[in-house]
């Protein structure tokens, strides 16, 4: 797939970046999109924009500052959309992080030499090679493997830190907001939550079900197609948030909370028992 299948605002900006670059850096060998835009789940004001640069010789001090310069006048230029990405080496593409070490990224809207902010793990690569979009050069230059086995072995490994402290935290504050003297829940805070964890599982869900990786909203039909009736409003809910919509379907935050805690449980529970069939 090409940028021609994209949403407008990823073909302005990827495709500004790509001809300064082209331009720019001499030792360019390809740009390719992976995240929501690769999993066309990409939603304009809510969704960042993911990119691998691969070059094909180390990165002079004089690329660097090439790459810094040419950032700088694609923000100006298309401010709206969050970009994040990382340049590497073609022999890199679908190794651990760690074997790579350190790279230079662009993120938070500032270059890192140390490789701050990568995003390069079994999920990002299976995304890439199997969904990416080639925003610039050769469409066959994806030349690694990425097993499966791999892809849900680190899913539930996320699912068993990242996911696991989450729902302790949320179980933490429903505690604290029981009963008539509870502390107040900030219903700002529960909407981020609600559409990061809710989603965010149900990924991961799907990952070690389906042995595939899946957009966050996508992953919501999936939820309502999957797991018990008595969640589908908060998953409903969740899409809602991170489609920029003003639906909700709770009228108490407290319920909320509770059902969201609830319901991240009952994934952890189906997505351990679903790795160990």
């Amino acid at each position: 797939m090409g940028l021609e299948i994209c949403p407008q605002a990823v073909k302005n900006k990827i495709g500004a970046l790509c001809e300064l670059l082209s331009r720019n850096l001499p030792s360019l060998d390809s740009v390719y999109l992976y995240g929501s835009v690769a999993l066309g789940d990409f939603i304009e004001g809510s969704s960042d924009i993911d990119f691998i640069a691969v070059h094909r010789k180390p990165l002079s001090q004089a690329d660097i500052d090439a790459i810094a310069m040419i950032h700088r006048e694609v923000e100006h230029t298309f401010p709206q959309t969050d970009v994040m990405g990382t340049y590497l080496l073609k022999g890199d593409l679908g190794k651990p992080y760690d074997v790579i070490g350190s790279a230079v990224t662009y993120y938070e809207k500032r270059i890192h030499r140390n490789g701050h902010g990568a995003d390069l793990n079994p999920v990002t690569w299976w995304t890439l090679k199997h969904h990416g979009v080639v925003a610039y050069g050769s469409p066959n230059g994806l030349g690694y493997e990425v097993e499966a086995e791999s892809l849900v072995r680190y899913v539930l490994g996320n699912m068993n830190s990242y996911w696991l402290g989450w729902i302790g935290r949320l179980e933490e504050e429903l505690a604290l907001t029981a009963g008539d003297g509870g502390r107040e829940i900030a219903a700002e805070q529960l909407d981020y939550a609600v559409e990061w964890c809710a989603l965010g599982m149900l990924r991961q869900l799907y990952s070690i079900r389906e042995r595939d990786v899946i957009g966050k909203v996508k992953a919501g039909f999936y939820g309502i197609a999957t797991v018990p009736e008595r969640w589908h409003g908060l998953i409903r809910e969740a899409m809602a948030i991170k489609r920029l919509e003003p639906d909700r379907f709770y009228r108490s935050d407290a319920k909320r909370l509770e059902d969201l805690a609830a319901l991240l449980r009952f994934i952890h529970r189906e997505a351990n028992e679903g790795a160990a069939g």
